[in-house]
């Protein structure tokens, strides 16, 4: 009776630490997300520019934000999460734009 009500509590706190490392991972998106928004300049050429590649592209956001793992977790738990986190976002990660031959020749001469 014992060990099972200790194997039953060991189970809790195992679910109550993922749910609060969940909570801090959501918490942390959420400001990093809070922070660009702070500091975006919706008058940036470039990100003008961004916008427009996109929208030419047909390349949307996810229709769920994949939130990479912050908390601290076990080293096995956080090396599936990673695992996962780096599945889920080759999946929803846009193609990188090409370079175009100006940049490359410019680039080279730079060194």
């Amino acid at each position: 009776m014992l060990i099972a009500q200790a194997v039953e509590w060991l189970a809790a706190e195992k679910r109550d630490s993922e749910n609060l490392a969940m909570l801090v991972d959501r918490d942390d998106y959420w400001l990093n997300s809070e922070y660009a928004s702070w500091i975006a300049d919706p008058d940036d050429k470039e990100a003008q520019k961004e916008r427009e590649r996109r929208k030419r592209e047909g390349i949307k956001p996810p229709p769920v934000p994949v939130l990479p793992p912050v908390a601290k977790r076990s080293a096995k738990d956080m090396s599936a999460l990673a695992a996962e986190f780096l599945e889920k976002r080759a999946v929803v990660e846009p193609p990188k734009p090409k370079p175009s031959l100006a940049n490359l020749v410019t680039q080279w001469q730079i060194g």
